[in-house]
C-alpha cells in the first residue's frame, strides 16, 4: 500500500490533493503543515513512497534543512510543487533531490500523471517547460519518429539513458553498471549528441518515450 506525504502550508491545497489522491490511488495520504513535520513524518517506521512538497514550505536558503531533508527521504521519491516553472527552475529542483516538479495551478489529471511517473521511478516535469526554444548554439529538442526511437544508440548508450532517465549521477551509473566513472561522462555526452538535446535533463525526459519496450 503507497504512503504518500503532501507537506504544504495552505490547508485547502492539501485538502484538495489529498481527496483526488484517495480517490484514484490505493494507499495512505498524510497531511503536514510545516517543516519540522515533514522531518517527522518521514522518520516514521511506516515507509514513504512519495512526498508531495510545495516549495513555500520550504525555509529559504537553508541547506541544512534540504540535506536533513534528503536525509530523511533516503530513497523516498520528492515532487516540488512550484507557482511557476523553467527549464532552469527543473534542473535546480533536481540538483537539490527532487525528482521533478508540478505547478501548483496543474490540473488534476495531470497532477496524478505527475505522481504516477514520479512513483513508476521517473522524472516529471510540466508539458509547459519541456517546449524547448531552439537556439543558435543549440538545436530544439529532437522528438522520436517512427521506426528510429533508438536514435542510433548502442546497447550500453541505452543503458545510460535510461539511468539518465531515473535521476542517477554519473557516479551512480558508473555503480550501477560496473564501468569507470570516465567512461559513463563519454557515453552521457554521447547520448546528449545523438539525440540533438542540450544537457542530460532534457535526455531523461525523452529517455521514457525512446526507451519504451527496449530497456
Amino acid at each position: 500500500m503507497l504512503r504518500i506525504i503532501i507537506a504544504d502550508e495552505q490547508k485547502s491545497f492539501r485538502t484538495v490533493l489529498r481527496r483526488s489522491l484517495e480517490s484514484n490511488l490505493s494507499g495512505v495520504v498524510v497531511e503536514v503543515s510545516n517543516p519540522s513535520d515533514l522531518i517527522n513524518a518521514l522518520r516514521s517506521p511506516l515507509k514513504t513512497d512519495l512526498v508531495i512538497v510545495g516549495s513555500r514550505l520550504l525555509p529559504a536558503g537553508d541547506p541544512t534543512y534540504l540535506a536533513a531533508l534528503k536525509r530523511a527521504a533516503g530513497a523516498v521519491r520528492l515532487l516540488l510543487v512550484v507557482p511557476h516553472a523553467s527549464a532552469d527552475l527543473f534542473q535546480d529542483a533536481l540538483s537539490l533531490g527532487f525528482h521533478g516538479l508540478v505547478l501548483r495551478r496543474q490540473r488534476h489529471e495531470e497532477m496524478l500523471e505527475a505522481i504516477r511517473t514520479t512513483l513508476d521511478g521517473r522524472l516529471y516535469a510540466p508539458d509547459a517547460i519541456l517546449a524547448v526554444k531552439p537556439t543558435a548554439a543549440a538545436p530544439a529538442m529532437r522528438q522520436p519518429e517512427r521506426g528510429t526511437r533508438t536514435f542510433g544508440l548502442t546497447l550500453r548508450q541505452r543503458e545510460v539513458l535510461a539511468l539518465i532517465g531515473k535521476g542517477l549521477s554519473n557516479r551512480e551509473i558508473a555503480a550501477a553498471l560496473s564501468i569507470a566513472e570516465a567512461t559513463v561522462k563519454i557515453h552521457v555526452s554521447a547520448v546528449i549528441r545523438m539525440l540533438g538535446v542540450r544537457n542530460r535533463t532534457e535526455a531523461a525526459l525523452l529517455a521514457p518515450t525512446i526507451l519504451k519496450g527496449q530497456v
